[in-house]
């Protein structure tokens, strides 16, 4: 007791250190359009640092006297104030553009850089001018594309529909639109994400260090911030595409005497119409292939001290082969946010959220034609509440109550088919976290960001448990190194909000800077993550029909212990900088299908699935040149990332679907003058793991493939570049338009998404049996090139 007190004292002292300060706070935002900006340097000439919150908040402590503030970003004029403190004061900052200087874009340097002064590691962020700026598939700027030019980043194919951080899963990353999660972020089959450029503020990707406001998925968070909208004016911008037009409008919300907006609004929709040109072959006339989505935010200031957001995204994509097949998915999601300064030291938040992803397969062939449907539902609510106690110490807490109910499937009949109606049983759980974060500066060299997160899972009724004879759904056959399913004995009724199986566990969360000096710093991390909801696949890549499933009796939560050390610097006054990072991933309970397994259709998916163990480690190197004419960055990652799971691969390590062992990227951004721009991305890495036969034999007169080795080879190596030019309007004159053309994959490289085999060859356009085996190469694109046309109004 006596050492608890002694620590409890400390602690008070350390945390009153600036208690005969006086507090500077405020916001900072666009001078332009009035929107808040999100981690803005704000430091003083005495070294006092801080960054902006999510909503352009800042505040520290300085002593009572005169004082320098610099407030510097990305992109952004430096402004340079000075202040006398005898009070609290609030101060509000306004960046003007940086990016029109005549002959170069020139980023203004900081006396600190956050990326060396922070704590924070393993974490990018990509500003929507920046993607917008890379060269796009058919002209549509992508973030789910842009983040895989990062290190760490990968994607098993060129149209995959998710990413992979670090070795993990698809399913392993938290994907969040204003607070609110996607369950699927893809458009087209992958070929393009549900984030419309124009609606994007800003993307930050954490891979490790996660702070503990975060819970639920083991590899990384994507946190990406639609745009507030136009407090000053109304604009609008479009852009019309090849395959795909947008449009944006955006504007102030009741404006005062001096012309700003109490608040403002953002609308913008996006449409394909590629469905638009089927008439032109009578092959595809009546096919149907599209999507569309819609973007709304709005944030209104009811006093000084409260603001209202209200966020909204729907989205949809549809495929039908008439008198086939036809299948259509699609988001839904809405936040509801107020913040609340409560004085200059508390700033208070809560969010409430609601998210929905749906999918429809349709059954269209004649006599069977039938609907399937299935859902994810999420509502969340999350209060939070930050303390900035000291310039030395600061706070975060908050509750994060999550309610699911899942939607596994549900068959109905069409057209008057003979298809019986049937419905797999709703699941229902409950995730809650508590957490605390707190950011410490021990000393001018040493800073701290530690946390701790309690989460709470329950997976509840109503829904009857399947009992099996042996108390588990499979059983492990040592001898012949396989699983069989065991026969269901009966069943266990739980009634509405019953809990079925409760899991409890503590997730905590440490990262550290030792400052070597103004422009170089060391730094390590540490966190441990739980996910309680599983993606069930047996593909490479999500597709819509892929279920999610809660844990339970008889899938457990997988959760994951990842350390890292790096080393962080910049170079000639932030002309360049650079990093690099080493870490290592533990991963328990990771979840793999066994051989054989069929996931269609399947409400006993705890049959088709089993766990293991997995681990990931790497090195990763970033390179920024941020000013000049040329600017852009290098990244390299060397990585290995392994599953072992017994039934598999004789017990042994095997690579999963994620692995690559190298992967490098050079992006590249050259100004030549005031109208031209342009744009390059060259990538680079090892092929990803394959399973291929090692053998045939016939049985009953078919030839039946035998595998060995699950993921035992390797896809050819991968490489590609793209390139885009951008011809923009005459200054002094009235014209707001801008060309965009480029061109993906300009040497028209086939790189093989996968490579299958087959029995049978084409003669003259008809399937003819050979009995020899070929392996045929399946690519995705050759060479594409685009135009699109952007312009403001």
């Amino acid at each position: 007791m006596k050492n608890l007190s002694l620590i409890y004292f400390l602690f008070l002292a350390f945390i009153s250190y600036g208690q005969n300060k006086f507090n500077v706070s405020g916001y900072v935002g666009d001078a332009k359009t009035g929107e808040k900006l999100y981690g803005v340097n704000v430091y003083t000439d005495n070294k006092a640092f801080t960054v902006t919150n999510e909503y352009g908040f800042y505040s520290f402590s300085l002593e009572e006297g005169k004082h320098t503030i610099y407030v510097s970003y990305i992109g952004y004029k430096t402004i340079e104030k000075k202040i006398e403190i005898k009070s609290n004061i609030k101060i509000d900052f306004k960046l003007e553009d940086d990016s029109f200087s005549l002959n170069e874009v020139v980023v203004k340097s900081s006396k600190i850089d956050y990326k060396v002064k922070s704590a924070e590691m393993s974490v990018n962020t990509l500003k929507a001018a920046t993607i917008k700026k890379l060269p796009a598939i058919l002209g549509e700027p992508d973030v789910l594309k842009s983040i895989q030019l990062l290190p760490g980043v990968s994607s098993v194919n060129e149209a995959s529909s998710g990413f992979n951080v670090r070795g993990g899963s698809a399913d392993q990353n938290l994907i969040l639109l204003d607070e609110a999660t996607i369950y699927n972020a893809s458009h087209l089959f992958g070929f393009f994400s549900v984030f419309n450029s124009d609606a994007i503020k800003d993307v930050k990707l954490y891979k490790g260090g996660i702070p503990s406001s975060y819970g639920g998925r083991l590899s990384s968070v994507l946190d990406v911030r639609q745009k507030e909208g136009n407090k000053n004016k109304f604009n609008g911008e479009a852009g019309i595409g090849i395959i795909a037009s947008r449009v944006l409008v955006e504007g102030p919300i009741q404006k005062d005497s001096l012309g700003v907006g109490r608040g403002s609004y953002m609308f913008a929709g996006r449409r394909s119409y590629v469905d638009a040109f089927t008439f032109l072959s009578s092959e595809f006339r009546d096919n149907k292939l599209f999507f569309y989505d819609l973007n709304l935010k709005a944030n209104y200031d009811l006093n000084e001290n409260n603001k209202l957001f209200l966020s909204g995204y729907f989205g949809r994509d549809r495929f039908e082969l008439p008198k086939f097949l036809g299948t259509s998915w699609g988001n839904v999601i809405s936040t509801l946010r107020w913040t609340n300064t409560i004085n200059e030291k508390l700033f208070f938040q809560t969010s409430g959220i609601f998210s929905n992803y749906v999918y429809e397969l349709d059954n269209l062939r004649s006599g069977s034609e039938f609907k399937w449907e299935s859902a994810i539902t999420n509502f969340n609510l999350k209060p939070k509440l930050t303390w900035y106690a000291s310039s030395k110490a600061t706070f975060k807490t908050g509750i994060d109550f999550t309610y699911f109910k899942f939607n596994p499937g549900k068959i109905s009949p069409l057209d008057g088919s003979n298809i019986n109606s049937d419905k797999f049983q709703n699941n229902f759980a409950l995730e809650n976290g508590i957490y605390l974060d707190s950011n410490l500066d021990l000393n001018e060299k040493i800073n701290i960001e530690a946390g701790i997160r309690f989460s709470n899972f329950m997976r509840l009724g109503a829904e009857n448990i399947r009992i099996y004879e042996t108390g588990k759904p499979l059983s492990y056959d040592t001898v012949f190194n396989v699983f069989t399913e065991n026969d269901v004995i009966g069943t266990e009724n739980y009634s509405s909000g019953k809990v079925i199986k409760q899991f409890n566990n503590l997730e905590p969360r440490f990262s550290m800077r030792y400052l070597i000096n103004d422009n170089n710093s060391l730094k390590t991390s540490y966190n441990r993550m739980f996910q309680y909801i599983h993606l069930v696949t047996n593909t490479t890549s999500p597709t819509p029909l892929d279920v999610w499933t809660p844990s339970g009796p008889y899938i457990k939560p997988q959760f994951s212990d990842q350390v890292a050390i790096g080393y962080f610097s910049k170079i000639k006054e932030n002309k360049y900088d650079f990093s690099i990072e080493a870490y290592y991933k533990k991963l328990s309970n990771v979840t793999d299908f066994k051989d054989g397994a069929d996931l269609l259709f399947r409400e006993d998916v705890e049959t088709q699935v089993i766990q293991g163990v997995g681990r990931a480690y790497g090195l990763e190197f970033l390179l920024n040149k941020n000013e000049g004419k040329l600017t852009g960055w290098l990244s390299y990652t060397l990585s290995r990332s392994e599953n072992k799971v017994n039934g598999i691969n004789n017990n042994e390590y095997y690579a999963n679907n994620a692995d690559q062992l190298h992967r490098l990227n050079l992006v590249g951004f050259y100004k030549t003058n005031s109208r031209w721009d342009f744009g390059g991305v060259f990538t680079l890495s090892t092929g990803r793991p394959v399973t291929y036969p090692t053998g045939r034999y016939e049985q009953n007169g078919l030839v039946v493939a035998d595998y060995s080795e699950r993921n035992g080879n390797r896809l050819p190596i991968y490489h590609r570049l793209d390139i885009s030019a951008t011809l923009n309007p005459k200054k002094g004159t009235n014209k707001t338009g801008k060309w965009i053309f480029s061109i993906a994959n300009l040497y028209n490289r086939q790189n093989a998404a996968s490579i299958y085999f087959r029995e049978v060859s084409e003669v003259n356009d008809v399937e003819t049996a050979t009995g020899n085996t070929e392996a045929i190469k399946l690519s995705f694109f050759g060479i594409v090139p685009s135009v699109t046309y952007e312009f403001k109004f």
